[in-house]
């Protein structure tokens, strides 16, 4: 039977297989189909995220060996003399394995080569004293980087973000200065010895030079997806951006953070240049007050026509200052994620936010100690009132009055709703306002404020929605949330009885639940609670 399925059929199931452990028995069905799986399951090792569990990690670091194996002569000989052990990697491999790789998760990388090279790098080298083994292993790395770039047609994902930290604790053999220092410092090039230099020219650091590699404007002119997370060392990546934007115009999935005005500049050019960006996501470093972060919004307001997805979090706004606000509409935008971002009681923002017409989803936010800057109201009202019914997914954590009324006179068609310090008038004046279409509920109450759980459970009875599936209740240190089971009671009978489904009642607290009778309690149930949730066949959970 697996001898008759084609195999273009059948390479189109197993890259669909989410299980590696499903794709690693299929090498064994037959030859055709693991022909087909290697190249999948090779595309993943270095394309998803790894874990920082050891035993599995040391297990996929074993790729290293293989890719060893299909390294030329030269590349050989250059690793033998700067000590390292190959006799476990012989000169030939049965596949073409850096061919098959096609998203490249930097990170990954890192781990492999600092775990193996461990095991192949020979301690009695009288030759080279000088050479420490973070040295090595950085020419190692960029043998295989070659290796990857010489030999694979196109990539169509890459990310580079900050060392793990439970992997620099699990493996300090090798990577003791990775706590303190970012992979662009220890994967430089810049201390290898004067012995065969030339072949390092033009690489003292890999990554920001790795388009200068031979054939690698052609591996990225394909590139879908880029990703860098980097806190420093600008100088270093730089190159890679003005690189990227002469080569990449089909970029769909950005994923940015800012550390300098002039990276921004840099990022702002590589973001104006796609054609087709699909979804961005861009992070100031919150220990940078002053960055500029205008020129991305410039680059965000070209790519309007195209943009679906949006999320921008620490980020400061200065205002267009005499340039023209933005004409014309964000015709894509279904998405938009802010979080503490300054500036958006300037008069373009506004404007700004009168052009997210198809929006589905907003979300708003502020972490502790941004709420010292003003809270734009001005701004969420006219997003609100400018997607109006388009609005299905909607997520504030403050909602002053103007907002609360905002939500109710122009969102009637939501699905998802989550609001945060909620009195408990507004908590049914939401129930009550003919929102037929909301599924979820999700709310916390005034920060330390007294209420009366018993008589919200009886008026949320008699108005909660027919299409209410799910409520959640968040529940914040110092609020009291005791009812008792007749309330409960109460309140299934009125809810269960309308419309049809599942019903979910899910409680997440901060560590604050607690099943006692002792002062001060906060949330608690006993078993005559646990009664009536079960009569009615109602879903609990219980999240931290």
């Amino acid at each position: 039977m697996a001898n008759k399925i084609p195999t273009e059929i059948l390479t189109k199931i197993l890259n669909n297989v989410q299980s590696t452990e499903d794709l690693h028995s299929s090498l064994l069905v037959n030859r055709i189909w693991c022909k087909v799986t290697i190249p999948i399951l090779w595309e993943l090792l270095l394309g998803q995220e790894c874990c920082t569990d050891d035993k599995k990690l040391r297990k996929k670091a074993l790729c290293i060996r293989t890719f060893i194996s299909c390294t030329d002569t030269q590349a050989r000989t250059l690793l033998s003399e700067y000590g390292f052990d190959l006799s476990s990697s012989p000169p030939q491999a049965t596949f073409d394995y850096p061919s098959f790789i096609h998203k490249l998760i930097i990170n990954n990388l890192v781990y492999f080569i600092s775990i193996y090279s461990q095991q192949i790098i020979r301690p009695d080298q009288e030759n080279n004293d000088s050479v420490d083994e973070r040295t090595k292993s950085r020419i190692l790395f960029r043998e295989i980087c070659k290796l990857i770039i010489n030999r694979c047609s196109f990539l169509d994902y890459f990310k580079l973000a900050r060392v793990d930290k439970k992997f620099s604790r699990n493996f300090r053999l090798n990577l003791d200065s990775l706590s303190s220092s970012t992979f662009l410092e220890d994967y430089k090039l810049s201390k290898v010895p004067m012995k065969n230099c030339e072949r390092f020219t033009n690489y003292c650091d890999i990554i920001g030079s790795i388009l200068e590699l031979p054939g690698a404007p052609k591996v990225f002119k394909k590139l879908e997806s880029f990703t860098l997370i980097i806190n420093e060392d600008e100088h270093l990546i730089c190159p890679l951006y003005e690189s990227l934007k002469f080569i990449c115009d089909n970029i769909l999935n950005m994923d940015l953070k800012l550390n300098s005005d002039y990276q921004i500049r840099l990022l702002a050019k590589l973001i104006s240049a796609q054609k087709h960006l699909e979804k961005l996501s861009v992070l100031s470093n919150a220990t940078l007050n002053d960055l500029n972060c205008d020129p991305i919004f410039c680059a965000i307001i070209n790519q309007k026509e195209t943009l679906k997805i949006l999320h921008l979090k620490q980020v400061k706004f200065n205002g267009f200052k005499g340039r023209s606000s933005p004409n014309g509409q964000f015709i894509s935008l279904q998405e938009l994620y802010i979080e503490d971002w300054r500036g958006l009681d300037d008069s373009g923002c506004l404007s700004l936010a009168s052009t997210f017409t198809q929006l589905s989803s907003f979300h708003y936010s502020c972490s502790k100690g941004t709420y010292r800057y003003p809270y734009p109201q001005e701004f969420v009202v006219r997003v609100l009132e400018t997607a109006n019914t388009n609005l299905r997914n909607i997520c504030l954590d403050l909602c002053l009055t103007e907002t609360f009324s905002a939500i109710l006179d122009y969102c009637t068609k939501i699905t998802q709703l989550t609001l945060y310090h909620l009195s408990l008038e507004r908590v049914i004046a939401i129930l009550n306002n003919n929102f037929n279409e909301l599924r979820i509920f999700s709310f916390s109450f005034i920060f330390g404020g007294e209420f009366d759980a018993d008589l919200l459970l009886c008026q949320m009875a008699e108005y909660v929605p027919e299409s209410l599936e799910t409520i959640e209740f968040i529940i914040y240190n110092h609020t009291s949330w005791i009812f008792s089971a007749n309330s409960l009671r109460k309140f299934f009978e009125g809810w269960c009885c309308k419309g049809e489904g599942n019903k979910k009642i899910i409680v997440k607290d901060n560590k604050r639940i607690v099943k006692s009778t002792e002062e001060q309690q906060l949330f608690t149930l006993s078993d005559e609670h646990f009664k009536v949730i079960d009569e009615y066949g109602v879903q609990f959970d219980i999240k931290e």
